[in-house]
């Protein structure tokens, strides 16, 4: 008797465990369909009449199989694979409420690859508005940023007609625009350390061909650097200084340089490629006046030959020294430009000083920018080419034609 009443007990509390443990589990209570969601893949911020404006480009799911395709969303027309929604507001978040207002779907942003600065928000400053993209943690911090000539929300809506969407696109260049490409962390570091300014890629709309040509389609190219002064966008670096100056920040991602060997014929040239670039920024403080010495060193080789000159040893050595005296006096001229005119350390030249004089930092921290014009920065670079390529001689030249010295 007494082990039938033992044995009832425990199954009274096996019982009891089961019936009672359904009320411990809380359940996906907040979820929300995929079906009801709206998936940015770009986003673009402008200035507009003193009001920010806010562009998402949001994918079609349906569209994204084939044009006119029927999907788990609904069925669309046309052959784009995105909606773009633009609203006007005195603050970004405002903006972005606004956008959601007029969405049937929630605002996901947690699959942005790229968000775009038009040129007079840029100029107007960015740090107050940015505030969003850190402080809402749906946005992704390694979310690239890109700074465009005119408005922002226009290289949202190109044809692009070799990626899904123009957001791949703008998130490819920017890839190749630099080593390690500016992101919202990278952004919001740069504007939050003493002394640093920052650089963006700058893009702006062209057609695959001239119009002379054919028909072309629209799609979006790199246009030089955009320079901040601060938060404030100062001005632009061209697409030839570019190179030197992304040489000069340790970003560059394997740049082209063309050389010209012949003094009354500039058509005889040759174009290298440099790779393994490592730099050095030493600081020098003598007498309150502030100068640095920049070294590079690099490795490369021939891309193209288009002079009368045979690439043995001698004439290696030859081209090396007459890319080491255009990168100096290059790299120098991107400096100086970017120092007297924007007055803007792109180059973290204040990084090192910090580390090396860090009392004498402070006393001039809050006139660094100013002191800039004033900076001397002597550039010594090392240029290695290790190989010329397939070939030696320029494959159009006669041999009876070519110089050995």
């Amino acid at each position: 008797m007494v082990t039938f009443v033992k044995a009832s007990l425990a199954l009274v509390r096996t019982i009891s465990v089961f019936v009672l443990l359904p009320c411990l589990l809380t359940g996906c209570w907040d979820r929300i369909e995929v079906n009801d969601v709206a998936f940015v893949l770009a986003s673009a911020t402008d200035m507009d009449q003193g009001q920010i404006r806010s562009t998402t480009q949001i994918a079609l799911p349906s569209s994204l199989g084939g044009a006119g395709s029927q999907g788990g969303g609904g069925g669309t027309s046309g052959n784009k694979t995105y909606l773009l929604v633009s609203q006007t507001a005195p603050t970004a978040y405002q903006a972005n409420k606004k956008v959601q207002d007029s969405l049937s779907r929630v605002i996901n942003f947690s699959h942005r690859r790229v968000t775009i600065l038009g040129e007079e928000f840029a100029k107007s400053g960015i740090s107050e508005s940015i505030d969003i993209w850190a402080r809402f943690p749906q946005n992704r911090l390694t979310t690239y940023i890109v700074l465009s000539r005119g408005p922002g929300y226009k290289l949202l809506d190109i044809d692009a007609p070799i990626e899904q969407s123009p957001s791949e696109m703008i998130r490819e260049l920017a890839k190749s625009s630099m080593q390690e490409p500016i992101s919202i962390q990278s952004l919001a570091n740069a504007l939050l350390t003493e002394g640093s300014d920052i650089a963006l890629p700058v893009m702006v709309t062209t057609l695959s061909v001239p119009e002379k040509v054919a028909n072309g389609q629209s799609l979006v190219k790199l246009d030089g650097l955009g320079v901040f002064h601060g938060d404030k966008l100062s001005g632009y670096l061209t697409d030839k200084q570019t190179p030197m100056a992304l040489i000069a920040m340790g970003q560059a991602l394997n740049p082209k340089i063309t050389v010209v060997l012949g003094e009354h014929q500039p058509q005889e040239s040759a174009t290298i490629v440099l790779n393994q670039i490592h730099r050095k920024v030493q600081p020098h403080l003598k007498d309150e006046r502030i100068s640095f010495d920049l070294e590079i060193e690099a490795t490369g080789l021939i891309l193209e030959n288009t002079t009368r000159q045979s690439f043995e040893h001698t004439m290696m050595i030859s081209l090396e020294k007459h890319a080491n005296a255009l990168l100096d006096k290059e790299i120098q001229a991107v400096i100086q430009e970017t120092f007297q005119k924007h007055r803007a350390d792109i180059y973290g030249f204040s990084t090192a000083l910090i580390r090396k004089y860090p009392e004498e930092w402070n006393k001039i921290k809050y006139r660094w920018r100013d002191l800039l014009p004033e900076v001397e920065v002597r550039v010594r670079t090392k240029v290695h080419l290790e190989n010329s390529g397939e070939l030696i001689d320029s494959l159009g030249i006669k041999e009876g034609l070519l110089k050995n010295d």
